[in-house]
Parts: structure tokens; sequence; C-alpha cells
């Protein structure tokens, strides 16, 4: 009997892992075995994600606010601030009605295309605002209510997905596993920014630029339909936090079919796979 052949094993560069956004980017698919049917999965179950954001965001914000510590953010946009916290806070006090056209913005920009590096971009700079970079108004997150946030995310949505009464058992499996994947991706582009790993590329690093939240590259990316995000950045003194603070939901969202073929990488601001290849099942 012969032997099982084994893969190749593959050189990561360490370096490139800190410096370029591409090479890490391509990591991270590789070991997840991000595929085309989690991008497939992802596009097609789109449609039905954005009917349910209204609801998300106030069930977000619902959470946010039931702790002093995550409230003190859209206060003094620090969760280190140890003063007390405004009482009267609530979801529709004017900051968290400014926060929350936000999130509406970036729950969009999720049910984009995840084909395209444009959108693994945004979620590094989602990390990076959370950090006090690359805004006029800086703001500081510490990493553990981010990492709680994002669990409260998965759990959620992994709920309201298996429960879906009508939804076909291999297309649940298909949308928890894509969404689960970017979910941690998310997290992984969060902690590049808190962790100390790569220090000694520091020199190496990218500057962010400034720019208004919503923006990437001089270029409006959130659209929400309601105020302009400079109407908005010009508020943001008395405002919160940025976009990426959580997504919850009590009903399910449609998927689409499994797949486990590798999607690769090419260079920033290209297409990593094809729209045109990618099937759109009927809902």
């Amino acid at each position: 009997m012969a032997p099982l052949q084994r893969r190749p094993m593959q050189h990561i560069d360490r370096r490139d892992l800190y410096t370029n956004l591409e090479t890490r980017i391509q990591y991270l698919h590789s070991f997840l075995d991000f595929s085309s049917r989690d991008i497939e999965a992802l596009i097609s179950g789109a449609k039905y994600i954005k009917a349910l954001i209204p609801a998300i965001v106030n069930i977000v914000y619902k959470k946010l606010l039931q702790y002093d510590i995550t409230a003190r953010a859209f206060e003094t946009r620090s969760t280190s601030y140890e003063g007390p916290v405004d009482p009267n806070l609530s979801e529709f006090s004017p900051q968290i009605l400014h926060r929350k056209m936000f999130l509406r913005g970036y729950l969009n920009k999720l049910c984009s295309d995840p084909s395209r590096m444009e959108f693994w971009e945004y979620l590094d700079k989602v990390g990076m605002m959370h950090v006090g970079q690359g805004r006029a108004h800086p703001l500081h997150v510490e990493y553990v209510h981010i990492g709680v946030t994002l669990s409260f995310v998965q759990d959620v949505l992994t709920e309201a997905i298996l429960s879906h009464p009508r939804l076909k058992m291999d297309r649940k499996i298909a949308l928890v596993k894509a969404l689960s994947k970017v979910i941690w991706i998310q997290n992984d582009l969060f902690a590049k920014w808190y962790v100390r790993d790569g220090d000694e590329f520091a020199e190496e690093k990218l500057v962010p630029d400034i720019e208004p939240e919503g923006y990437l590259h001089g270029k409006k990316i959130l659209h929400d339909g309601s105020e302009s995000e400079s109407e908005i950045e010009d508020a943001a003194s008395t405002a919160g936090t940025c976009p990426f603070k959580g997504l919850t939901m009590t009903m399910g969202v449609e998927a689409s079919r499994r797949d486990s073929r590798a999607v690769p990488v090419t260079p920033v601001r290209q297409t990593f796979v094809q729209p045109s290849a990618i099937p759109r099942p009927s809902p």
C-alpha cells in the first residue's frame, strides 16, 4: 500500500505578515480555507442580512449601553476613563443616533463583495480606528471589549441561522462557516493593532492617513442613505466609537452552498475571485 502523499509545507514570510496586509490576508484565507463557496454564501445571503440591519443595530446598542465601561466610549472616546457616565445616555441620545448611522453603514459594507481586497482593507481600518490612529478625533477602545463583542456577534448570528425554519441544513452550515471566518479575520485585524508581535518591523509599516470615518484611500465606501460621513465626523468630538461595535440578531438569514477550493489572493484592490465565476443561486 502506497503511503499517503503529504502536502508540501508552505513558506510564510514573517516580516511580510506584519508589513504587508495582502500577505496577511492571503495567509488567513489559506489557513481558514476561506473559499469561493464562502464568498458565494456571503454574497447570496447579503440581501437577507441587509433586511435585518435596522434590528441588528438596535440590539447591538442595547447591549453596549448595559455596561458603563462600554458606554464610556460614546462620551469620552476611551474605555479607560474612570469617571462617571451620564445615567441618561440612551439609544436615542444624539451621539448614539450618530453611531447607529455608522454601524448601519458598516453592516452594509459587510454585505458587499468579499472577493475584493478593498473589503479586507476596510476591516483592517476598522481595527486601526479603535487604537487612536487615522482619525482627527482619536478613539481608544481596549481589546477586551472588542473581543467579547466579536464573540457576541458570532453567537447571535450562529443561533439565528441555525434556527431558521425553512433553510436547508447544508445552506445553514455554509453561511455559518463563512460568517465565522469573516468574524475571525476581523478579530485578527483588530488584534494586529493591539498586540506587540512584530514590533521590530514597526518602521516598515505604513503610516495611516487621517480620513473621515467611512472613507478608504480618500473614497467614500460607507453608504447609509442618511447624513453624510463628513457631517458625522464633525460631530464626532462628542460622539463615540467607530462603526464596528458588533452585530446581533434573533432571526434567521438565508445562506448558500459549500465548497472547499481555496481563494487565491491577487494584488491590493484587485479581485481575489472573479465575481462572474461565482454562481448566484436563486433564493
